[in-house]
């Protein structure tokens, strides 16, 4: 192989490692976004609660917060999804919310 074939193969490899690495810090911050909007839903209910609030509820909370500052935010919106649950409610994020309806006047 020559050193021109050589360094085009170190460049490729260098682009893809960096495109790898960039795509999975994406999908990373996407899902840190979704944990801290379930985290907010989650405690607003918490706080509004007029009922003691189960322990379980707590549990997953703290397992959820955990997970998500590990990276695991896959498993961590899974607990965050079983205890909103509990609480009487599913996750709603705000991309996902449907349009306010429009007034016909």
């Amino acid at each position: 192989m020559s050193v021109v074939g050589t360094q085009f193969g170190k460049v490729i490899g260098a682009a893809l490692i960096s495109f790898l690495v960039a795509s999975s810090s994406i999908a990373g911050t996407i899902g840190q976004k979704r944990c801290m909007i379930l985290d907010k839903q989650l405690s607003g209910l918490v706080h509004k609660a007029k009922n003691p609030v189960p322990r379980s509820v707590s549990d997953l909370a703290e397992k959820a917060q955990s997970l998500c500052s590990k990276g695991k935010t896959a498993q961590g919106l899974r607990a965050y999804a079983k205890a909103l649950k509990i609480m009487g409610s599913q996750p709603v994020f705000p991309s996902e919310q449907q349009p306010k309806a429009r007034n016909k006047s």
